[in-house]
């Protein structure tokens, strides 16, 4: 069991480092790089930030507390919800504040198409993270013929943290990668 969540960790690690150089390369459109960021944009790095931190914090939880004794013992399973909650509480703060300071987030066709394109982003790492739970835990725990509820939970949050962390690298790099706008 113990070589499957390394090997999940380190998949995990590459796909977050291999992230962070595209995003790092990746350089805005020179005519538009003058121009202050977009509320969307803004709320892409945010998203970015607090989905990235919260999966980290999480992680380290349940190496901590172990997979399956991590919802057996309250003290974890407590301190997993409090950072569960103040991630969502965090991002719609996040949101509220821009929509606030920006009298209204206006949605414009650029906006709307980073959003469309974000989605592949988005997909492509629930994807990714789905097949790495269903190799994972099948080589785990095929002898045993089932798998503990514990993991079953992992699998629901940690894709759900996986997809904001991908529709926000989606927005992030559909500003700076620049999109054609189909007038």
């Amino acid at each position: 069991m113990a070589a499957w969540i390394i090997i999940a960790s380190l998949i995990a690690v590459l796909f977050i480092g291999a992230t962070a150089r595209t995003l790092a390369r990746s350089r805005p459109d020179p005519d538009l790089g003058k121009l202050p960021a977009t509320p969307l944009e803004r709320l892409g790095w945010i998203g970015l930030g607090i989905a990235a931190a919260l999966g980290l914090s999480l992680a380290v939880l349940v190496a901590l507390g172990g997979a399956e004794g991590f919802f057996d013992d309250s003290p974890y399973r407590l301190v997993f919800w409090l950072l569960l909650m103040t991630g969502i509480t965090a991002w719609f703060a996040a949101w509220y504040a821009t929509k606030r300071r920006f009298g209204g987030v206006v949605i414009d066709e650029r906006d709307r198409a980073v959003l469309a394109r974000s989605l592949s982003v988005e997909s492509m790492g629930v994807l990714l993270s789905l097949v790495v739970w269903t190799i994972s835990l099948t080589e785990a725990f095929t002898e045993d013929g089932a798998v503990p509820l514990g993991y079953v939970q992992l699998v629901f949050w940690s894709t759900l943290i996986v997809g904001a962390f991908g529709r926000s690298v989606g927005v992030v790099l559909g500003y700076r990668r620049g999109i054609a706008v189909d007038a």
